[in-house]
């Protein structure tokens, strides 16, 4: 739990704001307080503008990337470069959206830890929140979730490529020329399970399911083996390497949530998604499971409601029952809803093949380890079902 921000320094972040001798610089612009200095000049950084208030203490503003409406999941990274030991204060500002993550900290940018939560403040209103550090010479990382860049799925994919049933290529290309890559085993079948993630930028949790998970699918377990010879398994795992680069809140560079984007396919993202889907219907193969990883701010999963019949009935229903028998140390739930929302990736996929269709969420916060556990049994259940149900 987040400390509340006291009243004073709350008054402190108004009359900051309204200082007209504090000079901001813009981002990408290193910010240099005389004990250390911000920065935003790496992969997935989003900083916003920054005002030295003292030698030890800066104020930052989060913003959203577009000006339009933006999910309220404000993402924030940047780093500290001390000059000398000692503390710093970093007040942050949210502009379009409210203190949601606990922040993490790192000293490499590849291993993480959350920062303490007595050294965290956030106002009532979730406007503001400052959080004291105490700095070694070490520079030291800061963001709202672990920084899981376009390099590190590079290292990712590789790995899963050099099992000898797993292929390894490049589905196109983002909006500004990025690979965007596809996993898919073999042999190929006609009967597919199709996995997407990280549609939207912050949403970290979600990426450490879909990984566990796909490594499950592809493991060598005698379940696994058996499933991999009767379905096909096409995963994208970074479906907007764009917007996680420019530490974006949920859009592409197009100005456009992914996932409100199935069917109208304006995006050259979500065109690749309709273009894969084209050629597999062109060959004679089919969707049978589709699955969509997101976080949200508990473990949940979104799913088609009794109106809207699977094929399999009720096959999502009885998936999730299994593997709640199973599961320890990680509560979620399944929220079943009609299929109308537009754009969604779940509902289109439903209304194009019939199939269970769901958006699989991690809350932000839930513990990594058990996150990756869950996800395990998820795919293991999945297959028996899948296996037993669909071929």
């Amino acid at each position: 739990m987040l400390n509340r921000l006291p009243v004073a320094v709350y008054f402190i972040f108004l009359l900051s704001s309204c200082a007209s001798s504090i000079v901001a610089v813009e981002p990408r612009t290193a910010c240099k307080a005389a004990n250390f200095t911000v920065t935003d000049n790496f992969a997935g950084a989003r900083r916003g503008r920054c005002s030295v208030l003292a030698d030890d203490s800066v104020r930052i503003s989060i913003l959203p990337e577009d000006d339009g409406f933006i999910n309220d999941s404000a993402w924030f990274a940047f780093k500290l470069e001390p000059k000398a030991a000692g503390p710093a204060t970093i007040m942050m500002q949210y502009r379009g959206g409210h203190h949601r993550y606990v922040p993490k900290q790192s000293r490499d940018g590849i291993h993480w830890s959350p920062i303490a939560a007595d050294a965290i403040e956030a106002s009532e209103d979730g406007r503001y929140a400052t959080l004291t550090l105490p700095l070694t010479t070490e520079t030291i990382w800061i963001s709202g979730q672990e920084l899981i860049t376009p390099r590190l799925y590079d290292i990712w994919n590789e790995r899963m490529a050099q099992h000898v049933e797993v292929q390894l290529s490049v589905l196109g290309e983002s909006k500004i020329g990025r690979p965007i890559h596809v996993l898919k085993s073999e042999p190929s079948t006609n009967n597919i399970l199709l996995l997407v993630a990280r549609q939207h930028p912050p949403e970290v949790s979600g990426a450490f399911a879909f990984m566990a998970f796909f490594e499950e699918l592809v493991s060598d377990t005698e379940l696994a083996s058996t499933f991999r010879a009767k379905f096909q398994i096409i995963a994208v795992p970074m479906l907007n390497p764009d917007g996680i680069i420019g530490g974006n809140w949920r859009n592409n560079l197009g100005s456009t949530d992914l996932n409100r984007d199935w069917g109208p396919f304006k995006q050259p993202e979500t065109i690749l998604i309709k273009n894969l889907l084209d050629e597999l219907d062109a060959g004679g193969k089919r969707p049978r499971v589709f699955l969509d990883f997101h976080s949200t701010k508990r473990n949940l999963f979104y799913t088609q409601d009794e109106a809207n019949e699977t094929n399999p009935p009720l096959f999502t229903r009885m998936w999730l029952d299994n593997s709640k028998q199973r599961i320890v140390d990680y509560a979620f739930s399944n929220e079943e809803h009609p299929t109308d929302k537009p754009g969604v990736a779940k509902n289109y996929m439903y209304h194009r093949y019939g199939i269970p269709a769901s958006t699989y969420e991690v809350g932000d916060e839930t513990d990594r380890a058990a996150t990756q556990a869950a996800a395990r049994v998820f795919a293991q259940e999945l297959m028996e079902m899948m296996l037993a149900q669909l071929h």
